[in-house]
């Protein structure tokens, strides 16, 4: 999200993504940003931030479980 020209991270959907980064992509076009996408492993480790602030909360299992999946995912090394 661009609020008053500063990004700031928030979680969309998966049906969501598209339409939230093209917005994001126009809001930073209008405001005469430079448009750079988030590089994935960036976007793995904010979403792993998220799942384990949720955990914190309230330990529910569909939350480990995609925390699991997200960790997962981090560990495998690029290539």
């Amino acid at each position: 999200m661009l609020d008053n020209g500063v990004e700031r991270p928030v979680f969309v959907c998966r049906n969501c993504y598209r339409a939230a980064e093209l917005e994001f992509r126009i809001a930073s076009q209008t405001a005469d940003l430079g448009y750079v996408p988030l590089a994935i492993r960036d976007g793995l480790r904010l979403l792993r931030d998220f799942y384990r602030a949720r955990l914190a909360e309230d330990d529910d299992e569909r939350v480990r479980a995609a925390l699991d999946e997200v960790e997962r995912r981090l560990a495998i090394d690029v290539l």
